[in-house]
């Protein structure tokens, strides 16, 4: 991943995702009114969405614990 130095944070207002041939194109839409479009592969998303899960079931842990 790029030097943190090199890093803008967004905060997301709208993302959508459509397949697109070999890949899958998600459109993210910023609270400022940025627009991005981020292409990845079916692999990349996966392993995204693994991380994602990771964090959101330790999430839940955390708040069952409470």
């Amino acid at each position: 991943m790029a030097d943190k130095a090199d890093v803008t944070t967004y905060t997301v207002k709208q993302a959508l995702a459509a397949k697109v041939a070999d890949h899958i194109e998600i459109a993210v839409e910023t609270q400022d009114g940025t627009t991005l479009k981020l292409k990845a592969t079916a692999d990349q998303l996966d392993a995204l969405v693994g991380d994602l899960e990771t964090i959101l079931d330790a999430d839940d842990a955390e708040g069952e614990a409470a």
